[in-house]
């Protein structure tokens, strides 16, 4: 084996991890709302007419999602993110040519496939490949840069639409998204450390006392095996219904303004949710590594619901109260995509994580989908959000006892 070095090649893999994170959702996912309007303005539409192209793309991740850790494992790694990479850049970057809403939806559609991919499908399985302990900090930390990247290139995007126009800004936004891609998928990314003849971070204390001849290989179930089981049904419920909750995020700036607070308040509770995800993605990645999943889970989904407690009282309480239940919510939506890889890989184990992983995502990507609509629609039925937010406290409650469930199912798997 090669020597590694003074800073493990696991690192680096993890730097380009968070560097993908920062492209495909910091500025694809998290930028493109403030390009909404100016768009519908342009072409004297909705805005709604535009943001359909991201539940176009949302449910596109969701139909290829279960196919996709087939393609993981057929193909090298490093073609197909490079590839992804490459629909993406395009797809977002044709946006600022088009002069219809019909071509957005082809682009969403596109953004859907190289999203399975570079959002989905493969980070968490390299990250779990890469590291045998730190697993949780290393993914808490490259999963980060969703809101780091997402609070840089919004204040970004902005600048650009004032100094140019919206479609100079698609195409300026995409070229930025190759470089932070390309470049990691072509020279860093690998599938597994054998394909450069090293070892995992931290696989010298694992297998201390096992030579390469006696180790075991990876333990748990095949895919057969685990949709047969309740826990993977569970499983997949903690992760759909996790997704649904998560999408309030998109709701806060209206809610915030609903109840007679500014839009100077609502942009803070914007960021407030940003921090909260970004400090929630470290905090609960570490302690997953620390103190184990189940308190990560309590601490995770516990943030998340008293956040939502603490914005159906806001009106009542205060800015400060609103602020506060920003910040907690964030935390808990930080984990709506930090926790469900770290569960399906307790439950079910290592041996095919990533054709079970890939199947059990789809069920997130169709929650946010399909939650973003479901709220929007109770709002203009009722008024108002606090149906949404009951709602919503309910799912949270369901959402941790579907996981702690599965946990205690695992016993039952054998491996």
């Amino acid at each position: 084996m090669k020597q590694q070095g003074k800073i493990h090649y696991a690192w680096w893999i993890m730097v380009a991890s968070a560097a993908i994170y920062a492209a495909s959702v910091g500025i694809i996912v998290s930028c493109a709302p403030i390009l909404y309007r100016a768009v519908a303005e342009d072409f004297n539409v909705g805005v709604s007419e535009i943001s359909l192209y991201t539940s176009l793309m949302y449910l596109t991740i969701t139909l290829l999602l279960p196919f996709a850790g087939k393609v993981l494992k057929k193909y090298d790694i490093r073609y197909i993110l490079t590839i992804a990479g490459i629909i993406n850049a395009l797809a977002f970057g044709l946006m600022g040519t088009y002069h219809s809403v019909f071509p957005f939806y082809v682009s969403g559609i596109a953004l859907g496939v190289g999203s399975t991919f570079l959002i989905y499908g493969s980070i968490p399985l390299i990250i779990n490949n890469w590291f045998k302990i730190k697993v949780g900090t290393s993914l808490g930390i490259a999963m980060a840069f969703m809101g780091i990247g997402g609070a840089i290139f919004a204040q970004i995007t902005g600048i650009l639409i004032e100094s140019f126009d919206w479609r100079s800004t698609y195409i300026i936004l995409a070229i930025i998204v190759a470089i932070l891609i390309l470049p990691f998928t072509i020279f860093v990314i690998r599938s597994k450390p054998e394909q450069l003849n090293m070892t995992a971070y931290g696989a010298d204390k694992v297998d201390v006392n096992t030579s390469d001849e006696q180790k075991t290989p990876e333990t748990g179930v095949l895919k057969g095996i685990a949709i047969k089981s309740p826990a993977f049904y569970l499983v997949m419920l903690f992760t759909g219904l996790f997704g649904l909750s998560s999408t309030v995020s998109f709701h806060v700036p209206n809610f915030v303004q609903s109840v007679g607070f500014t839009a100077a308040m609502a942009a803070t509770g914007v960021t407030c949710v940003t921090i909260g995800q970004t400090g929630g993605k470290f905090m609960l990645g570490a302690i997953n590594d620390k103190l184990g999943i189940k308190a990560a889970l309590f601490v995770g989904i516990g943030a998340g619901m008293l956040g939502i407690v603490a914005l159906l009282i806001s009106d009542t309480f205060g800015i400060g109260m609103l602020y506060a239940g920003a910040l907690l919510f964030g935390i808990g939506f930080s984990g709506s995509t930090l926790l469900p890889p770290v569960v399906i890989r307790e439950v079910f184990g290592e041996r095919d994580y990533a054709s079970i992983y890939t199947t059990i995502m789809s069920a997130s990507t169709l929650g946010v989908a399909f939650g973003t609509t479901l709220f929007s629609y109770i709002y203009d039925t009722t008024g108002s959000y606090y149906a949404v937010f009951i709602i919503v406290i309910v799912l949270f409650i369901i959402t941790i006892s579907s996981s702690l469930f599965s946990l205690k199912w695992k016993k039952k798997l054998n491996y």
